[in-house]
């Protein structure tokens, strides 16, 4: 490109930048460092009052809202922590693990009952209302147990590999999982399970929108929507500059929380249309691993690699 030509050129590369670090970032309320040697997961309770974290050592910590201050910490599983959600009353919870434990915990770190599945546990996910529990394993199985005893219910489907993310939208009865082979697979309660095109690389975390007629996934540096039932794929470019190793919706469906990890540390909110960035929050230090939106849409949770587990709260306006 010859001198004349390149002036237009880094005029617009200029316009660009500016148009895009004119957006502010976020700043974290609460920076909680230290709070696990890694961090896995995030999770709030139902009335947003607590959250929860676990980390790849197995610990489970406990933070009060809206301070974000510690409550307490005990060792849950032997591997990393890969699900948590809190159970009605936010007076319990239930976690998986590595370990390829399901345990159910009281808020004083008291174990109620518990499992042991037959691999490690990649991911779980789960919903009280649905008494049902989606778990992703080492071994390329998705299992559904019972919320209510922990009953195995039925393995839905094998994958070639390890289990990324699972995903249900319990009001349609849609599920989904994706593994670290490049598959993605959607089923219909126990219908038998469809392959949906593969994305530009393995989808790393999946969500149903709120009306279930569409699946998200994250890999590097796309956002992938499949079509329900049709599994029609669209990619959709982000700012993430690494892998979206997270996504969650808003409890309004109006955005997409996420955070991103190997070349990056982003946390954004993306536009569901066109993966647009709508808000910027403060970055980790290093690699993202997890995100969460409390149910009263005040506040954001993260956790990471670099071992801090952060709270973000939207009520607070940004410095002019």
């Amino acid at each position: 490109m010859t001198p004349t030509r390149l002036i237009p050129f880094v005029l617009a590369c200029l316009f660009v930048t500016a148009c895009i670090s004119s957006m502010q970032r976020h700043p974290a309320k609460v920076i909680n460092e230290d709070a696990h040697s890694g961090g896995s997961t995030v999770a709030f309770s139902n009335n947003s009052s607590l959250a929860a974290s676990g980390g790849w050592s197995g610990n489970i910590r406990l933070w009060q809202m809206p301070e974000g201050s510690d409550i307490r910490k005990w060792k849950a599983h032997t591997g990393s922590v890969n699900g948590i959600l809190f159970l009605q009353g936010d007076n319990r919870l239930v976690s998986g693990g590595y370990d390829g434990r399901i345990v159910e915990w009281g808020l004083d770190g008291s174990e109620l009952r518990s499992i042991t599945t037959p691999s490690p546990i990649t991911h779980l996910i789960a919903n009280e209302q649905a008494d049902h529990i989606l778990t992703g394993h080492e071994d390329g199985v998705v299992r559904k147990w019972r919320l209510s005893d922990f009953a195995a219910i039925a393995k839905t489907i094998k994958h070639s590999g390890a289990i990324h993310a699972v995903a249900a939208h319990y009001e349609s009865g849609w599920m989904a999982s994706s593994g670290d082979n490049g598959e993605v697979w959607i089923w219909h309660k126990d219908q038998k399970p469809k392959r949906l095109s593969d994305p530009g690389s393995d989808a790393r975390t999946l969500a149903f929108s709120p009306d279930g007629k569409q699946l998200y996934g994250g890999a590097w540096f796309h956002l992938y929507r499949w079509t329900i039932p049709d599994g029609k794929m669209q990619q959709l470019k982000t700012e993430h500059a690494g892998i979206i190793n997270e996504i969650r919706f808003g409890p309004s469906g109006d955005y997409i929380a996420s955070i991103s990890r190997q070349t990056d540390s982003a946390v954004l909110f993306l536009n569901p249309a066109n993966g647009e960035t709508i808000q910027r929050f403060q970055k980790h230090a290093l690699c993202g691993v997890a995100i969460a939106v409390s149910p009263n849409g005040r506040y954001v949770s993260t956790t990471s690699d670099d071992a801090s587990v952060r709270f973000y709260d939207l009520n607070d306006k940004l410095a002019e």
